[in-house]
């Protein structure tokens, strides 16, 4: 699988880098914080937080992207999209959640 490179500014120093690896801290509770870092001044940056739920999800979605290669009729096709569009959506409302609550530590 083909990585993407990303390149940021730095908010704090201004200075410009390509983000090369995201870093993981965890936190009581299953909960993990996905972070880079300035490699110019050291500011961190927040990617995005997950917690167990989140992680079983993205196995589930990974599961079914799975499924769907190997699909023969477009009804389960479309069953395994509707699927993951939920999951989707649920991740994207827990993660912001976690943000939310994890900001006010």
């Amino acid at each position: 699988m083909e990585t993407q490179q990303v390149a940021v500014n730095c908010n704090k120093c201004k200075g410009d880098f390509v983000i090369n690896t995201i870093k993981l801290e965890k936190f009581n509770g299953g909960i993990e914080r996905n972070y880079f870092t300035c490699p110019h001044c050291q500011e961190q940056y927040t990617a995005f937080y997950t917690n167990q739920k989140v992680r079983k999800n993205q196995t589930e979605m990974a599961a079914l992207r799975w499924k769907i290669q190997r699909a023969t009729f477009i009804n389960k096709v479309n069953r395994f999209l509707k699927q993951i569009e939920a999951l989707r959506k649920d991740n994207e409302k827990e993660m912001n959640r976690l943000r939310e609550e994890m900001g006010r530590r």
